[in-house]
């Protein structure tokens, strides 16, 4: 097979190993949303200092990673802190969103104003998350606000050496999202809220279980549920 026929082949193969954004967001429970879409919704879930569930006004669901901000994962230093931060500031609030664009796990990369206030740059603000400069390298506020931050030694910069979630990600779980074992069922109100965050971080690491929900193993093989 000639170079070129072989090239083709591969990008089919990916073509259909490889959902389209919009079909993952369906498989999540998501109601779709495309980048450039606003929309207002109330919070009905605070997975940690960056990752929500918003209810739109119209209808739906939709899981929302901030654009340009990555707090510590619930198992680090100040992880927890960044959760309870952002379940003051939006934590059951009205929302405003605005997406940038649809991540690799399909969920919605987005900024987030709750009373008037950009929640990333609040976080930031209060040292409890960093600038995402990989992915968001002009945020130049979100950058000052760091810099800031860290000059005050205000938050998680009190450490001599913070660790960036993305490389205590890399330490803990290689390319997957956080650690295997920051979450349990506890963590949960309800099993619905438990079964949405398995299933969405199920999908973000190849089909593994990388917060060990399922540690007793009775994940059904055919509705993909576990018991609570």
């Amino acid at each position: 097979m000639s170079r070129f026929l072989q090239a083709a082949f591969l990008a089919a193969l990916l073509l259909v190993a490889v959902p389209a954004p919009n079909a993952v967001q369906a498989q999540q429970g998501d109601a779709p949303v495309e980048p450039g879409q606003t929309f207002t919704g109330r919070v009905t879930e605070v997975t940690d200092g960056d990752t929500f569930g918003v209810r739109r006004s119209i209808g739906g669901q939709v899981t929302i990673r901030l654009h340009g901000v990555d707090a510590p994962e619930s198992a680090q230093s100040y992880g927890q802190a960044a959760t309870r931060a952002a379940r003051r500031y939006v934590g059951s609030k009205n929302v405003r969103v605005a997406v940038e664009e649809i991540g690799r796990y399909g969920r919605a990369v987005a900024r987030v104003e709750a009373e008037g206030g950009d929640l990333g740059a609040m976080l930031i603000g209060d040292g409890l998350a960093w600038h995402y400069r990989q992915y968001a390298p002009n945020e130049t506020e979100y950058a000052r606000l760091e810099q800031q931050a860290r000059g005050a030694s205000r938050g998680l910069w009190s450490q001599s050496n913070p660790v960036p979630p993305s490389e205590w990600r890399d330490r803990t779980s290689g390319p997957g999202e956080t650690s295997a074992e920051d979450r349990d069922c506890s963590d949960f109100d309800t099993q619905p809220e438990a079964q949405r965050f398995f299933e969405r971080h199920r999908s973000d690491s190849s089909g593994g279980d990388p917060h060990n929900l399922d540690g007793d193993g009775d994940v059904s093989r055919a509705s993909g549920t576990f018991e609570y």
